[in-house]
């Protein structure tokens, strides 16, 4: 007697386990941020077109922190007032967590572009927490990259301000 004697727990899990199963995909409209996120390579994010001129108002950090919800804003610095981020988390070494912010393929010296470039004025901004992208002209950093490509009168695909 005591050999069928797991068989009811047994068949109770199986029933509890076949219950749950779902033929439904995944809904990402609980993500973080309320929309699912956009098609990434490890981690990198890419905003351009529409999600850049949706608000004239809005800066590149708006933009960025729009798409990117897990970015923090730890504080502006005290003379030139540009923020002070964190894309992967707070450093074991006192110093700055800052992101490389590159325009138009030239590095800056701190964060202050975020606040002053329009995303309206940006045909492309890219994101890689990771520190590493595929781009040549841009070595690694170990607190992430921010690239940003600025819109040409030139090119076809420019928005102009009318």
């Amino acid at each position: 007697m005591s050999l069928f004697r797991p068989f009811p727990c047994i068949a109770a899990l199986a029933v509890l386990a076949l219950g749950c199963k779902t033929s439904h995909a995944y809904d990402r409209t609980n993500d973080p941020g309320g929309r699912p996120r956009g098609a990434t390579t490890m981690g990198s994010l890419v905003i351009s077109g529409r999600a850049l001129t949706v608000d004239a108002g809005r800066t590149v950090l708006d933009a960025i922190k729009y798409s990117m919800p897990q970015l923090r804003i730890t504080g502006w610095t005290q003379y030139t007032r540009c923020p002070m981020l964190e894309l992967r988390g707070k450093d074991s070494v006192n110093g700055s967590n800052d992101p490389d912010v590159y325009v138009d393929g030239t590095r800056t010296s701190d964060t202050c572009p975020l606040v002053t470039i329009q995303a309206i004025q940006t045909e492309r901004i890219e994101v890689y927490p990771l520190g590493m992208t595929g781009r040549p002209g841009y070595p690694g950093s170990g607190h992430g990259l921010i690239l940003i490509f600025l819109a040409r009168a030139d090119t076809p695909d420019s928005t102009s301000t009318n």
